[in-house]
This record gives C-alpha cells, structure tokens and sequence, in this order.
C-alpha cells in the first residue's frame, strides 16, 4: 500500500513510500515517467532494469535513482518473484529538509536528468538505510514518523554523498523556491483545465520566461512536461482502476483529443492506453 507523508505545519507533501511486488516476466517493456525523484531498492530478487536508455542487471541490495522524467522500467525478472522498495521523494522535501546539509548543486544532481550521476548505487551503507527505512513503513506507528524522516534524510545524504557534481553554480533564493512551489500547485489542482503557461506564471506571480528556467533547475523538468507527465499519471491510474472509456479519461485529464493523449500516453508509458488496460484486467 503507497504511503504518503506531510510535514506537520504547513501539511506539504514530501515524499510516499511503498512496497512492489512483481513476479517473473520477460521482455515487458512498459515504461513510464513520474514528476518526483523515484529511489529503488531491491530487496530480493534478480532480472534487467531499464533507466534513462541504459540497461542494467540488478539484484538484491541494488538501489536505482530515477530523476523526474526519467524514463524507466523494469522489462525482464529472471528470479520467481521480485520485491523493491519504492520511494517518490518531491521536490519539496528536497529544497525544504535536505538542503540544510546537501549542497544546492547534487540536489540538483538528484532531480535533473540531464545532469549525468551514476543511477544505481549499492553497498552495505545502502542496505543498512533502506533496510531501516522498511522496518519503519512497516511498523507504521504515527509516533515514528520522525523516525522514518530522519531515514529518508540520511539516505538522501549517503546518496549525494556518493554523486560528483560542479559545485560552482550560484543558488537559488528561498523565495523562488516558494514561488515554483505555487506553480506546482497549481498544476496538481487545475491539470483538467486547458492552462498554458501563461497562467502557471500567473499563479508564480513570476514571467513566462524565468518561470520556465527556475521551474527546470527546481524539478527537473519545464512547467509544460511537469503538466503532461501529472496529466498522463492521472490518467494511467484511472486506467489501472476504473472502467472508464479511454476517450472519457481523456477529456478527464485534460486532453482535448484522444489522438493528443494516445500520443502523449504512448511516449511517456512506451505503450498505448488500451493495451495497460489489457495488462490489468
């Protein structure tokens, strides 16, 4: 079951944490692209990763970083069964939580996929973390929450800790940081509109143009992929649990063509929307 955590004051998202079962496959190439930084860990099992247009052979104690619109999956599994600990961790954690104690530069590092980092990383450090981080998702007690936090925040560490960067780029101020923010929001609320960017700039009370460049360095991605890729989650997951006409999520998630959203769905999934619904039926 997905987790979702939210800091205390100001009830901001900040990251979801959840288990991933798969069983044994071959050659099943769905891939797929999230808004937020995405940590794997495998916790037992073997097969070939796809991240970023590279391939990789995993086993237990690998862990996988996959930045915002990194496209990635997980096409073969050569053991029985497979189980990973996922973790989406948004940008909000990362400018809010971490950066008193990682330099601006590797958490950029750790959001931008245009900037090269080695995406999968292993040890016992690693195993130690995640393993921590397991016992308390499961426990789920509220009073561990903290806990659980003071986890994800020496993972994060450990993680920037091993990624080498130019650590010569200027920072950003806490204001844009807010602003983005607001710009985020915005998005997840009104992605069923037909919003440009205009109107995401508005809402930043920032200009198109340096919205466009701060939104980028912020979440890795530009304001109208962050739209596309929220438009296009939405939508798989409707796909994934309802019995809606493809046509009707669609319109739902605010495409104004089924021929927009096949394609826009094709490209980021790696397949069309009637043929994930074949895979969960």
């Amino acid at each position: 079951m997905k987790k979702k955590y939210y800091t205390e004051s100001s009830n901001q998202y900040i990251y979801t944490v959840f288990y991933s079962p798969q069983k044994q496959k071959s050659g099943c190439f769905r891939n797929h692209h999230h808004t937020e930084t995405e940590l794997n860990f495998i916790i037992y099992g073997s097969g070939e990763y796809n991240l970023g247009g590279k391939n990789y052979t995993f086993r237990a104690g690998d862990l996988f970083i996959v930045r915002s619109n990194e496209q990635h999956c997980i096409p073969t599994i050569t053991s029985d069964t497979l189980l990973s600990l996922n973790m989406y961790i948004s940008p909000y954690f990362f400018w809010n939580e971490c950066a008193d104690y990682i330099p601006y530069q590797k958490i950029r590092a750790l959001i931008d996929a245009d900037i090269p980092i080695l995406n999968r990383r292993c040890g016992e450090d690693i195993t130690s973390v995640f393993t921590k981080i397991a016992k308390l998702y499961e426990d789920g007690r509220e009073d561990l929450r903290f806990a659980l936090r003071g986890e994800v925040l020496n993972a994060i560490r450990m993680i920037a800790d091993g990624t080498d960067v130019d650590e010569s780029a200027d920072f950003l101020s806490h204001l844009c940081l807010e602003d983005v923010q607001k710009a985020m929001e915005f998005i997840k609320i009104n992605y069923k509109n037909p919003i440009s960017l205009e109107d995401i700039a508005k809402s930043a009370a920032m200009s198109s143009s340096y919205l466009s460049a701060t939104f980028k360095k912020i979440t890795g991605m530009s304001p109208y992929n962050y739209l596309i890729t929220t438009r296009i989650e939405k939508a798989a997951e409707l796909i994934k649990k309802t019995d809606k006409t493809v046509m009707s999520i669609a319109l739902e998630c605010g495409f104004t063509s089924l021929t927009s959203f096949n394609k826009a769905f094709k490209k980021l999934v790696g397949i069309t929307p009637m043929e994930l619904r074949q895979m969960y039926k």
